[in-house]
């Protein structure tokens, strides 16, 4: 069975990504601009389930700094409270990551 293949109707946990991801986010995603925050608010590009991700201006990476291409594009995570699979203790979502350009106010 891969990664993407339901059990029981709900997509197990796997830490994975596909550029569609990206382009489905930057086209559904729902963007709230907050002082020293900003809000993104969609579905899931993977599992389709509601998300909120919360990104702030110091932002902690599995990247080295030198991976990032642009400090405007970020990491953004499914964040869903639907069960997964197979999802290790004490995270949410479904596993699933994509990155976005973030283009905010100053």
């Amino acid at each position: 069975m891969g990664d993407d293949e339901p059990v029981a109707g709900v997509l197990p946990y796997a830490e994975v990504t596909d550029e569609a991801y990206a382009v489905r986010a930057a086209a559904d995603f729902t963007v709230r601009q907050f002082e020293f925050a900003v809000q993104l608010s969609g579905r899931c590009p993977r599992c389709d389930h509601p998300t909120t991700s919360m990104l702030v201006d110091a932002l902690y990476r599995r990247d080295s700094p030198a991976a990032v291409p642009d400090a405007d594009y970020r990491t953004v995570l499914c964040e869903c409270e639907a069960d997964h699979p197979a999802r290790p203790a004490g995270l949410r979502g479904c596993g699933a990551h994509w990155t976005l350009r973030l283009e905010v106010e100053a």
